[in-house]
């Protein structure tokens, strides 16, 4: 597990389900130090130097979650996710991994559960708390079922949904995890919710 000082609370929903969630995300209001002020836009990555790729090695943590508690199951899976075109893992944590300047949060590659987020507001290293990340639109969880992928919105842009919440914490060196829950399926209410956590180390 990814040993990051600023989220002690998060490290544990591995061992300890969902029930500390709520502790990380609350404590995401707390500013988190090294990073760039909030506000402060990232700039795109520059092209020059050497292109030594990012690898991810991380953990995704996914639990079915009713009225904000660890329900029937969940599942664990440990992934590798290789980024080639950036510079190192430190660029990554201070430009993102996209050519607009976005972070693209790390994921698995299916069958296993997935992840699709995307840090629009992404102004290098720190943490990101709710508030922040609700400006993303889609942002969600994939996960195979019996009948197919089921998605579950943590953000979306349908007026008619109910966006969860979820919390990211970013070190200068690239490792960082992100915390979210109350992702319905399909982003409605009425539907059955998860929780968990993504967690990850950098090299390059």
């Amino acid at each position: 597990m990814i040993k990051l000082d600023r989220s002690s609370s998060a490290r544990q929903a591995l061992g300890a389900g969902v029930a500390v969630l709520g502790l990380a995300l609350a404590a995401a209001g707390c500013s988190s130090s090294g990073g760039t002020k909030p506000g402060a836009a990232a700039s795109a990555q520059p092209v020059v130097g050497t292109l030594n790729g990012a690898t991810f090695h991380g953990t995704i943590y996914v639990s079915s979650q009713v009225n904000g508690q660890a329900s029937s199951w969940h599942v664990i899976k440990t992934f590798q996710d290789r980024i080639a075109n950036v510079r190192d893992c430190a660029a990554v944590a201070q430009h993102g991994d996209l050519a607009d300047g976005h972070f693209l949060v790390p994921s698995p590659q299916a069958p296993d559960p997935t992840d699709s987020i995307i840090v629009t507001s992404f102004h290098g290293p720190g943490t990101y708390p709710p508030a922040t990340l609700k400006t993303d639109k889609s942002d969600s969880i994939f996960v195979p079922g019996k009948t197919g992928v089921q998605q579950y919105d943590i953000t979306t842009s349908a007026k008619s949904a109910t966006p969860g919440k979820e919390v990211l914490f970013l070190d200068a060196n690239g490792s960082g995890e992100i915390v979210y829950s109350q992702a319905h399926l399909d982003g409605n209410a009425k539907k059955p919710a998860v929780a968990g956590l993504i967690s990850w180390s950098c090299k390059s």
